[in-house]
């Protein structure tokens, strides 16, 4: 028994011993991080100038413009956000301003009353994670600005998450967030909302937009020479000297640049690639890797995400899937009312599953994208994201979706 212990722990004790005694590769990880702040960002200075100008009234302790950043997934719109601001709390504190910099995706946080709490609790203002009002929940932050004369500016990232799945078509929010001078008697709230939406204005209430008085600035995707020289940068943080050949990076710089030019795919081919090739023992991080890599990114996330879903939500998803691209809600629920009735499974109520198509789009399995049609009201475009192939596959591993095909 002792001896069967003994071999059953080997596999671990070799993971250890490798660990302990180094990277073959990299020097430092943390370089290829989402959420990693390099001193230089290439290619972004006319972004960090524009954004700078706009807000240095801060810097006399006014009140700058609200600003809205715009462009595709891995544009560099956070990143250059949080350098600027980073930049302007150092200069601030040298010259013994005030600056408060809050921070909070809207996707991630999930709801409204998260993003006001994740904005309280960077303002070390104690809130509870539920159970109150939004009203409440603002009126507090108000009177914290207002009693410490603080200058706040939020970072709301994915601002039209917001926007698309407001509870009530009054944004209440965002609203009184625009409008919070009305609430202060000291001190203020500036906006940078970060969107990968260049339309997600249409989705805000008049009022809203009225209020928001904001700056717009547009990233435009990176080339691929861009994200090679990117990626040559962060290789140099990352990695060990020439552990990381040429035909690398330039593989990583192609896949990502036909992704609308992604640097946050493009580093994170590499930091996959270069974990792959650390497991096999490599003191270089080959082509192989990355081909490797790119695979096993796209079918981790999406398998993973459809594998994990309830079964209401994979009944749905297939309902998507199997009716016209930009179809509605009703044509939706009526093809997932069929489905049920396939597995005898009793169909959630048309809100509910409502409710799912916004969990779905928030999850990227589907777009579910509103549209306003003035007076008429909102509605929603439907279509699917994954293909028929995938979600087939992962349904067959499933012993009640693979009823639903």
């Amino acid at each position: 028994m002792y001896q069967y212990m003994q071999k059953q722990l080997n596999p671990l004790d070799s993971i250890f011993n490798k660990a302990l005694s180094g990277s073959m590769l990299f020097t430092n990880r943390q370089a290829l991080r989402t959420d990693f702040i390099p001193e230089n960002l290439p290619y972004r200075d006319e972004q960090i100038t524009s954004i700078g100008q706009i807000l240095s009234p801060i810097l006399q302790e006014s009140k700058p413009s609200n600003l809205l950043l715009y462009g595709k997934t891995g544009s560099g719109k956070t990143v250059v956000a949080k350098y600027v601001l980073n930049k302007f709390e150092e200069i601030s504190k040298k010259n013994s301003k005030s600056l408060s910099v809050a921070y909070s995706n809207a996707r991630l946080a999930g709801s409204e009353y998260r993003v006001l709490v994740d904005l309280a609790h960077s303002l070390s203002l104690d809130m509870p994670f539920t159970g109150l009002p939004i009203s409440e929940v603002l009126q507090r932050i108000y009177n914290n600005i207002s009693e410490n004369n603080l200058k706040v500016i939020f970072i709301i990232d994915e601002i039209d998450y917001l926007a698309k799945h407001a509870k009530t078509s009054n944004d209440d929010m965002l609203y009184s967030i625009t409008r919070s001078s009305e609430h202060l008697k000291n001190g203020f709230i500036s906006i940078i909302g970060i969107s990968n939406d260049l339309h997600f204005k249409n989705f805000l209430d008049p009022r809203v937009l009225s209020s928001m008085n904001e700056e717009e600035i547009l990233f435009p995707p990176y080339t691929v020479t861009q994200l090679s020289d990117i990626l040559h940068k962060r290789t140099e943080s990352a990695f060990k000297k020439k552990s990381v050949p040429p035909g690398t990076i330039n593989l990583c710089a192609a896949l990502a640049g036909s992704e609308h030019g992604d640097a946050r795919r493009a580093i994170e081919l590499l930091r996959v690639a270069g974990e792959l090739a650390e497991r096999s023992d490599e003191n270089e991080v080959i082509e192989k890797y990355v081909k490797e890599a790119s695979q096993k990114i796209d079918k981790d996330r999406i398998y993973q995400a459809i594998k994990t879903l309830p079964i209401h939500e994979k009944a749905v998803l297939f309902a998507v899937d199997s009716t016209a691209e930009n179809t509605t809600t009703g044509d939706v629920y009526n093809k997932y009312q069929q489905l049920c009735k396939k597995i005898s499974l009793e169909p959630l109520t048309q809100r509910r599953i409502s409710g799912l198509l916004s969990e779905l789009d928030t999850q990227g399995l589907i777009n579910a994208s509103i549209i306003n049609r003035g007076r008429h009201g909102r509605t929603k475009k439907i279509s699917s994201l994954v293909t028929r192939e995938v979600i087939i596959k992962v349904f067959n591993d499933d012993s009640t979706a693979h009823l639903l095909i």
